[in-house]
């Protein structure tokens, strides 16, 4: 039997729908592109703004017009930001609520009549990263976000269990493992933290390196700059979702720190961290968000050497307290404020990269273009094209030295191990 994948949003999403699809080869399954078809179609779907809801609700429409046969199933954080009785109404046959997303593919097998057991595998080496999901939940509510709705509370995998997972990951070939979750600074189990995990995982024997997805400020991010200071495989580069340089605005999201909270941070990064990447998440036109205040997170923008910035014109999530917050901005000012800083951002993700050139670094060999040319993502996540490695080093790490940095913030390098 066949089956195919549509996942949206965030990156905990993919690893999950890389859980579902190991899941299903073990039962026999195999994987097609959605486009052509399959006896099983699962739609990972995000609800984190009412337009990722929208799309998702819109190719559920489609996908049983066009493959009206097919086993359609319904998974992820739409199943409880979506009416129940809307969902009824789209010809699904299964919808999965999150407390049996670790069941889904069971419950796809029974109600397609087929009886036994089948102990998930690793997932083929399909992709050159792995994604270790080592927890899910939030339960920070800012005033923005959904999510908490969506995901429930923080819920931590055992210790032992995410190591095992990792360990399959290397023995699958994977050289790079990304640790994520819907708040990964919120992991425990027990005494043991985020940052004893990632100790724990940086010793395992034939693990290449191990990248961190975004760390919530005002947690454990400290810690993490400590422990990736003196971790050669732990990757240089930490992303904060800050979302706004003023005390004010954070306030009104209801966020957890302050801005000169995230100064010290950052400062202490780039003290501790020599050539560390540094990445943000940035809302433009919060509500309530005066001239002034944007300019108080552009000047923080500018402030430090950011290398990747996420910029977000404010979208109303109906369900969450600010969709209700008056003083709202214009969307045509937002988006301005936006463009604003993505050029911005495009700029420091130059000046970044340019500091990195005659500086060796470690990237994961991705793929070859026609002329020969090897390219991947170094440890500070910037793109690189390498010159002088042989074919037979795809999804290896390679160390090179750049030469050159284009317009888009893209090193040119040459491979030297």
């Amino acid at each position: 039997m066949t089956v195919a994948f549509k996942t949206f949003g965030c990156r905990l999403n993919r690893a999950e729908t890389a859980q579902f699809e190991a899941g299903f080869s073990a039962a026999g399954f195999t994987r097609v592109p959605i486009e052509t078809g399959a006896r099983v179609v699962v739609l990972h779907s995000c609800a984190i703004t009412q337009s990722a809801e929208n799309e998702c609700l819109k190719l559920i429409r489609s996908v049983r017009k066009k493959s009206p046969d097919a086993c359609l199933v319904l998974v992820g954080c739409a199943v409880e930001a979506v009416a129940s009785e809307t969902l009824q109404g789209l010809g699904l046959d299964l919808i999965v609520p999150r407390t049996q997303k670790e069941a889904l593919v069971p419950l796809v097998l029974r109600h397609l009549g087929i009886s036994g057991t089948f102990s998930p595998i690793a997932p083929a080496l399909s992709t050159q990263r792995a994604s270790l999901k080592i927890q899910d939940g939030c339960d920070f509510f800012c005033s923005y976000c959904i999510v908490p709705h969506t995901r429930g509370q923080p819920y931590s995998r055992p210790f032992d269990a995410c190591l095992n997972e990792a360990k399959a990951f290397v023995d699958a070939g994977f050289q790079e493992i990304v640790v994520t979750g819907c708040n990964i600074a919120c992991y425990a189990d027990g005494s043991r933290s985020l940052v004893d995990l990632l100790a724990a995982l940086a010793s395992l024997p034939g693990l290449g390196r191990l990248r961190l997805g975004s760390v919530e400020p005002g947690t454990v991010e400290r810690d993490v700059i400590a422990r990736m200071a003196e971790t050669p495989k732990l990757c240089k580069f930490l992303h904060l979702p800050i979302q706004s340089g003023d005390n004010a605005i954070l306030s009104r999201m209801r966020r957890r720190y302050t801005v000169e909270g995230i100064e010290r941070t950052l400062h202490e990064a780039l003290e501790r961290v020599p050539h560390i990447g540094l990445g943000a998440d940035v809302i433009t036109g919060f509500p309530g968000e005066s001239l002034e205040a944007f300019e108080h997170t552009r000047a923080l923008v500018e402030a430090f050497p950011f290398s990747n910035l996420h910029v977000f014109p404010y979208s109303e999530r109906p369900g969450t307290p600010a969709a209700t917050f008056d003083a709202s901005v214009p969307e045509p000012e937002r988006k301005r404020r936006a463009a604003e800083l993505i050029r911005l951002g495009r700029l420091k993700r130059k000046t970044f990269a340019q500091g990195l050139v005659g500086h060796p670094v470690e990237v994961l060999v991705e793929h070859f273009d026609r002329e020969g040319l090897a390219h991947g993502w170094t440890g500070e996540y910037l793109a690189c094209g390498i010159s002088g490695v042989p074919s037979s080093h795809k999804r290896q790490l390679v160390t090179c030295e750049p030469h050159a940095a284009e317009q888009d913030g893209v090193l040119l390098a040459h491979m030297i191990a």
